[in-house]
């Protein structure tokens, strides 16, 4: 796990990349290269660099940028290949020889041979830019999921190119200007969907794509697309099967994410997703393994009871990391530094992450994604209470979406809009992930809320709830926060669920098996109910959240009304200060309606905006001159 940074078509670029590079120091602390873009005439196009956080290949000889041993190609690679021996083992039978041992010099061999579609081979989590000396072109690319992230910025002066945004501003030749329809999009989802950022002119690669950038900067092109999912594998409708393909899956999935020259942890919360995680980890790891846990004095958010329960039935090294609000509270000004857009969500990463790298763990295994792939959100049974309006004539649809949308307050809006679109899928997506609707939205920013994609038709309702968590929340806040959040403590964080093989068998699973009453994530609980005590699956489901509700009323409240009362700054980032006063008032109050998250929300956005110096008017991009200058 690591960080990249790339300049073409810029002067200075070296002085521009080693700006960029020195953000992200915290993502690799182990090792730091910079090398120039040169063509096969002798030019120097630009820079690519890296920060190593060592996992595989230990050595000087993982040093990056790496170049392919014909000399043509340049790599800075951020992320995992996990099958990346078995790869090697058929390069070698080819003929290639390695001075590596990592997954790095396997990628660059075998795209060095194969070209851009060596990708699709690739197991794993990656962001990766490769140079191309022989017809001076940069290729990036991300995994299928866009579980590593890597941005991109078309300058006056060229394009750059990093893993955060936060190296964007540090290169000089991006403004902290805030992007007014991302604050929209941000204030409807919690999160800035892709490929927005919340900088203008910073746009994500898109996920499962490689992308080509020629020499002159001027035109990006897709060379290469990357499913999610195996369209090709048999429907499943049989319990049995589907407990013994998901199984099967796991227990590969699993192998895969221990690949590591270093020890592999788990974050063990005690919910079916970390449980099952764990105890498949266990069977392979022994009892070396480290789990955390993190327990609270509030009751009906600690698991540790059940989490123990799962330790010690696999022998492991069980840590328990205490949270209360003030640890929260102490926290916040380091975490709003580390966070890289605005999020809803992800400040809990942040605090384990910082507990479990001080024990001395560099790669931890997460069991994000399981939700999402096992139906285990209320959008999943929402979407099938939908599915019979669906069927309904348009006619009938919009009588039953103007009932909603007067009688169910906030959420009857976001189903009204659904049930005008006739598809239960995206109507209970958007019934479960937005947080202000369309007329909040407009209050707060003067702005529209944003379209989100529609889940391919082709896809079963479920199908259809999976691709929304999946492309929507999962990418562009779970993913992005876990990211951001542990890579800011030099840990390197795996989600064994968030795999292409794991996902196929997910999909492949009928509807009709995936929701079952009395029992969350039905599918998941027959595939590892034998490794697991009673108490992690026969009982109701509980997110891992903090107690923000609880904490917003204790040592949170007096910092989160500065910051909604504070108009100046509120004004200056595109907020409506009276707008944002009544959410603070309303959730006071304990207005229905007004949950903490939408107050929160607000309050994230406007620490990380007076953190990162962004403001929605911003200072314009330097010319040149007075970036040389500097």
């Amino acid at each position: 796990m690591c960080g990249i940074a790339a300049a073409l078509g810029i002067r200075d670029a070296d002085r521009v990349v080693a700006a960029m590079s020195g953000a992200l120091a915290h993502r690799g602390p182990d090792d730091d290269g910079t090398s120039a873009l040169t063509t096969r005439d002798g030019r120097t196009l630009g820079a690519l660099a890296h920060r190593r956080l060592s996992i595989l290949d230990l050595s000087p000889c993982g040093h990056q940028p790496m170049s392919a041993s014909d000399g043509r190609w340049l790599i800075v690679f951020n992320g995992e290949i996990y099958n990346f021996r078995e790869l090697r083992s058929e390069l070698e039978r080819d003929g290639a020889r390695f001075g590596s041992t990592g997954d790095t010099a396997v990628l660059l061999e075998g795209w060095a041979r194969h070209g851009p579609r060596f990708v699709n081979r690739l197991e794993g989590m990656f962001a990766f830019a490769l140079w191309d000396r022989i017809d001076g072109a940069l290729y990036l690319a991300r995994d299928a999921f866009g579980i590593k992230p890597l941005y991109y910025a078309v300058t006056g002066a060229g394009v750059l190119v990093a893993s955060e945004v936060r190296a964007m501003l540090a290169s000089g030749h991006v403004a902290p200007r805030l992007d007014r329809s991302a604050l929209a999009s941000y204030l409807t989802f919690g999160s800035v969907s892709e490929p927005q950022s919340m900088i203008e002119g910073v746009r994500a690669v898109p996920a499962g794509e490689v992308v080509r950038w020629d020499a002159d900067g001027e035109r990006l092109t897709t060379v290469v697309r990357l499913d999610m999912v195996e369209s090709a594998i048999r429907p499943i409708r049989e319990r049995a099967e589907a407990s013994r393909v998901v199984r099967a899956a796991l227990e590969r999935s699993i192998d895969r994410h221990l690949v590591s020259d270093v020890p592999v942890a788990v974050f063990l919360s005690g919910g079916i997703d970390s449980s099952a995680v764990t105890a498949l980890a266990a069977q392979r790891a022994g009892a070396s393994l480290d789990a955390f846990t993190v327990t609270f004095a509030e009751q009906q958010f600690d698991e540790s009871a059940v989490a123990r329960l799962v330790a010690r039935r696999y022998g492991l090294r069980h840590h328990e990391i205490p949270v209360g609000g003030s640890d929260l509270l102490a926290a916040l000004p380091a975490a709003f530094s580390a966070m890289d857009q605005p999020s809803l969500d992800g400040i809990n990463t942040y605090v384990v992450s910082e507990a479990v790298r001080a024990h001395g763990t560099t790669v931890v295994l997460s069991g994000l994604g399981g939700d999402e792939l096992f139906a285990g959100y209320p959008s999943f049974r929402r979407a099938r209470a939908l599915a019979r309006y669906a069927r309904l004539p348009a006619p009938a649809r919009h009588v039953a979406a103007r009932v909603a949308a007067r009688v169910g307050g906030l959420r009857g809006a976001k189903i009204a809009l659904g049930l005008r679109k006739g598809a239960p899928g995206d109507a209970a997506y958007l019934a479960s992930r937005t947080l202000f609707g369309e007329s909040q939205v407009a209050d707060l920013c003067g702005e529209h809320a944003v379209a989100s994609p529609n889940a391919p038709r082709a896809l079963s309702v479920l199908q259809q709830v999976s691709w929304r968590e999946l492309t929507g929340y999962m990418r562009n806040t779970l993913l992005r926060d876990s990211d951001v959040f542990s890579m800011a403590h030099g840990l390197e964080l795996r989600v064994p669920f968030v795999d292409r093989e794991v996902a196929s068998a997910a999909f492949a699973v009928a509807d009709a098996l995936k929701l079952r009453s009395g029992v969350t994530k039905p599918v998941l609980v027959d595939a590892v109910r034998d490794l697991l005590p009673t108490e992690v699956w026969n009982r109701p489901k509980q997110g891992f959240v903090l107690p923000f509700a609880d904490w917003m009323r204790g040592p949170l409240a007096a910092d989160v009304a500065a910051a909604l009362g504070d108009a100046d700054a509120l004004e200056a980032i595109g907020i409506d200060s009276r707008a944002a006063a009544g959410i603070w008032s309303g959730f006071v109050r304990g207005q229905p309606g007004i949950t903490w998250s939408r107050p929160w929300s607000i309050y994230a956005l406007a620490r990380w905006a007076a953190t990162h110096g962004v403001a929605s008017h911003g200072a314009d991009v330097p010319d040149e001159a007075q970036v040389l200058a500097r």
